[in-house]
Order: C-alpha cells, then sequence, then structure tokens
C-alpha cells in the first residue's frame, strides 16, 4: 500500500456522528487523516477527545477555524447551524464535509457552495450509503454496458428509525426521516440513475406515535428515461433486514427484535409530560455521543462490530432492472440474474461510511480537483427530498431543476 502524506481534521460538533467518525479513523491506521481537533460545547467530551487524540480543543466552532492549523472540518453538528458552521471554516481557508443533510433549505445550500468557491474549499456532501461498494459497484455494471440499459431502480427501507433517541425538535426539523434519511437513499437511487431526476411524485406517512413524518413512497423519472421507487417507513413495525440475512447498514449483525423494542420504548416515553420526555430523550441521545460515560458509545447502534462480522453494508433491500439482468445486493457483494440464472459478484471489502468521504476529500485536496459528492451533488440531492414534501402536499409531480449528472 502506497504511504500517503497525512492531512489534519478538525470535527466540529463531538456527538453520535463524531462517535462513528472517530472510531473508523482509530480503527484504519492507513486512514489518511490526524485527528488533531476537536469543537463541541460540552466540556467532559472536549476532556475525553483531549485524552484520547491530544488534539486542540475549543467550545466554539468558529474558534477552530480561525486558531487551529487544520486542513480541513467535518461538520457533524444539528443541521440547522451546517451554513454557520461551513461558512466560518471556508473563510478560514479550510475543506469541508458536511453531515447529511446538508442544509435545511435549498437557499442554505446555495449559500454554502458559494462561499465555498468563493474561498475555494472543497465542500463535499456526506454522510451517505452512495459511497458503498455495493452501490458503486452496480453503477459500474450499468456504465459499463454490462447488464444492458437502466430500467428502474427499487429502494425500499422499513425500520425504527423514527423511535431511536432523538428530540422532537430534531424530528420536526428533520421532517422524520425525509431530511436525515432521505439523503442516503435519494443520493443510491440517484448515483445509480444517472443522477438527473426530472421530477418526483410523493405522498409521506405520518408516524401516530411522534406526530411526525414517519416515511414517505416516491417515484422519480429520470431525464435518461430510468424510474425509481423510494420507499421509506421508519415507524418500528417492519423490518426490512428481514429479508436479507438481518445485517444491519453497516453490514453487522441486527437483533431481529430491535423495532419492536424500540417502538414500545418509545410509546411509553411518549406518555411522559412533555418536558419529561424531551428529558429523557436527551439523557438516552447522550449515550449516543462522544465523551458520555460510554466514550465509545458506536456501540449503541452496532458500529463497532468485528470486522470478521461483517458483511457489506445494507440500506434497505436494493432491486435494480436493467435490459439484459436484474440486480441486488448480496451478503458478500451483488446477485446477477441473467439468461444464465444467478451469478454471485463477490466485492473487496472496502473503506466504508465516512471513512469513504474521507478519502473522497483527500483525493481532492491533494488531486486539486472537485469531490464527485460535491456541494452541487448534496443540494440536487436534497431538491429531491424536498420535491417529496411539496408533492405530498400538493399532490403533483414536482418538476427538478438543480439536478447534476452521475455518469
Amino acid at each position: 500500500m502506497t504511504t500517503r502524506n497525512k492531512l489534519r481534521l478538525g470535527i466540529i460538533g463531538l456527538g453520535q456522528a463524531a462517535s462513528h467518525i472517530l472510531f473508523e479513523i482509530r480503527n484504519t491506521p492507513e486512514c489518511p487523516w490526524v485527528i488533531a481537533a476537536g469543537a463541541d460545547p460540552r466540556p467532559h467530551a472536549l476532556d475525553e477527545f483531549k485524552k484520547e487524540f491530544g488534539g486542540e480543543t475549543y467550545a466554539d466552532a468558529a474558534e477552530l477555524c480561525r486558531k487551529s492549523n487544520v486542513d480541513a472540518v467535518y461538520v457533524a453538528t444539528p443541521p440547522w447551524m451546517h451554513l454557520e458552521h461551513a461558512t466560518v471554516a471556508a473563510e478560514n481557508g479550510k475543506h469541508i464535509i458536511c453531515e447529511k443533510p446538508m442544509a435545511l433549505s435549498l437557499d442554505e445550500c446555495d449559500a454554502m457552495v458559494a462561499v465555498c468557491k468563493r474561498h475555494n474549499v472543497r465542500l463535499l456532501a456526506g454522510h451517505t450509503h452512495s459511497f458503498d461498494a455495493p452501490i458503486r459497484a452496480i453503477q459500474t455494471l450499468i456504465v459499463d454496458g454490462k447488464v444492458g440499459k437502466l430500467h428502474a431502480i427499487n429502494s425500499w427501507n422499513f425500520n425504527e428509525f423514527q423511535h431511536r433517541s432523538r428530540l422532537t425538535k430534531e424530528l420536526v426539523a428533520t421532517r422524520g426521516p425525509l431530511f436525515n434519511q432521505g439523503p442516503h437513499q435519494i443520493d443510491i437511487v440517484r448515483q445509480i440513475g444517472g443522477g438527473r431526476v426530472k421530477s418526483v411524485r410523493a405522498q409521506t406517512i405520518i408516524d401516530g406515535i411522534t406526530g411526525v413524518e414517519g416515511g414517505y413512497t416516491a417515484f422519480l423519472e429520470f431525464e435518461n428515461g430510468a424510474a425509481a421507487t423510494a420507499v421509506y417507513d421508519g415507524r418500528s413495525l417492519f423490518d426490512t433486514a428481514e429479508l436479507f440475512w438481518w445485517r444491519g447498514e453497516g453490514g453487522q449483525k441486527r437483533d431481529p427484535n430491535l423495532a419492536s423494542k424500540r417502538r414500545r420504548r418509545y410509546q411509553e416515553i411518549a406518555k411522559l409530560p412533555p418536558d419529561q420526555r424531551e428529558q429523557q430523550l436527551a439523557a438516552e441521545k447522550e449515550q449516543g455521543r462522544y465523551g458520555a460515560q460510554d466514550a465509545h458509545a458506536e456501540n449503541k447502534y452496532g458500529y463497532s462490530a468485528k470486522p470478521d462480522d461483517l458483511k457489506q453494508p445494507f440500506f434497505g433491500l436494493l432491486v435494480v432492472q436493467c435490459e439484459n439482468a436484474t440486480i441486488r445486493q448480496s451478503p458478500d457483494g451483488l446477485y446477477l440474474y441473467t439468461d444464465k440464472g444467478r451469478e454471485e459478484l463477490v466485492l473487496e471489502r472496502e473503506a466504508r461510511g465516512r471513512l469513504a468521504e474521507l478519502n473522497e476529500l483527500y483525493d481532492s485536496i491533494v488531486g486539486e480537483r472537485e469531490a464527485f459528492h460535491s456541494g452541487e451533488w448534496g443540494t440536487a440531492t436534497l431538491e429531491v427530498c424536498f420535491g417529496i414534501l411539496e408533492s405530498a402536499k400538493l399532490h403533483k409531480d414536482i418538476a427538478m431543476t438543480r439536478q447534476v449528472a452521475s455518469w
């Protein structure tokens, strides 16, 4: 393996996302990044960060951007803070990975793209499952013409997202899973489908426990004539992992009873007075954040599974229909169904999740080129998510105008 000169990374927001980022970096010696600085308003998180990494610590994101000598920052704060934090990072010459959703409006996305261009820094829209090896392999099969013309993409994910430990204000801000999990799913179908969605028609589902959107059903038409169905339901009633060997998003083993357990737990929390309910949710959420009593709290969602226990990552059930083959994921790669029957394409275990994003940003910086998952890409994905919401409200097709190509 070629040795790469490492760059310095700052983490803005030492929450749940940061737990996963830091877990992946500390367990990947060949990672081309050094953890050099962290910003968070929680003193105990900063103390843990200083103890583990010896990096600079700041209570304020702007202070980190102004005073630290990091090459890039990972913005992992709540989405309503992303524009502010991306702006101060760009103004201080820091390249940026921004956790999904990139922002909570298209105007904010435009502002983030503009400030990064003005200061000549890279902006990468993460974190989504479009970085996963199976998704990239499907894209390659289509682009190379090995499976003929693409006809349709079908992505269905049913899980317990709605009843994880999130404050009500967070669910309201992201319209349940729409702007939180939607970027995963829409990135997948856009990357496979060519990127340029022509129109969206959709309906949403209200979760009876939280009173917030709990899912959606969307039909996407691409400019190249392909179509996609994107179905998401996070209400903890059915778990699509049942259909693919009880594997979770990261390829780890998944508890068949997890969804029902979380639904029952949230039903009990929902009975509490509002103040007590939010205090309980905040306390449970804290246990998944960096610096909590379980300092390596990525264990909470199973992301710390040993490599030998991991299969390829799954974001629900994915079936892709092409002229000469139908494709779906296998535990170790892809199943191709052709005239010859079913064959398996086994894929190498590659960098996944946020580590894949860090690799893409690194290559973009040292290669002096735009990242594939650029700010424009992230804006186009969120345009589809907003299109789902608007279509559900107006009961009509919504035309897309900000799309960018994937191939």
